[in-house]
């Protein structure tokens, strides 16, 4: 599918604008990007169009940042034929945002190695499983964790201080997957050990 011609208000003036899409390391979800046709990716008026939330999502969707550019862009990516509107939205801080499907032929047609990889990491993924990306406390490695989307709807409850066990919320993760999901931890199976000894089974 070829790229197709867009016009928006990039930089104050309207545009021939690219689509550049990104994924965030957080957990591995979809972004995307708008720049000026012809600048290439570090032009100066580069416009992130999603944000990263700590919410699970489907396959090539986003959480468009109407917030930074309007409620109008939902319109303006479905006039374009870029996708469809959930009408899936969450709230975080002082905005809502809404879910966006993006066409997964138009997504191909701006395939780019950000894009590609997405690809790989939800081919990793099964049915209603998300990725969980945790950073060691000692050695900010970071590990990223596949887990139910059960589990990890509890884990963040659990972080908002649930009393949940650990082990009850992932029993199929080892105690060192554990150990970095853990509330006061947050340490890799291999820091511990070389901090306390042998990790615990």
């Amino acid at each position: 599918m070829k790229e197709k011609k867009l016009m928006y208000r990039i930089g104050g003036q309207i545009r021939h604008v690219q689509l550049y899409p990104i994924y965030y390391l957080f957990n591995r979800s979809l972004g995307m990007c708008m720049y000026k046709a012809g600048s290439g990716i570090d032009d100066e008026d580069l416009l992130v169009i999603t944000c990263c939330l700590d919410v699970p999502q489907q396959k090539n969707c986003a959480y468009i940042d109407v917030n930074n550019c309007g409620e109008d862009i939902i319109k303006w990516l479905e006039r374009n034929g870029l996708g469809k509107a959930t009408g899936r939205k969450v709230h975080s801080g002082y905005a809502i945002y809404p879910e966006f499907m993006f066409d997964e032929n138009m997504l191909l047609g701006y395939t780019n190695e950000f894009y590609t990889q997405y690809l790989k990491w939800q081919d990793e993924l099964g049915e209603e499983q998300e990725f969980l990306i945790r950073s060691c406390e000692i050695c900010n490695k970071e590990f990223p964790l596949i887990v139910s989307r059960e589990a990890a709807a509890m884990y963040r409850e659990y972080q908002k201080g649930a009393p949940y066990l650990i082990q009850d919320i992932f029993p199929e993760l080892s105690n060192g997957e554990r150990g970095l999901l853990a509330r006061g931890q947050c340490i890799c199976k291999n820091c511990f050990e070389e901090m306390f000894g042998l990790f615990p089974d």
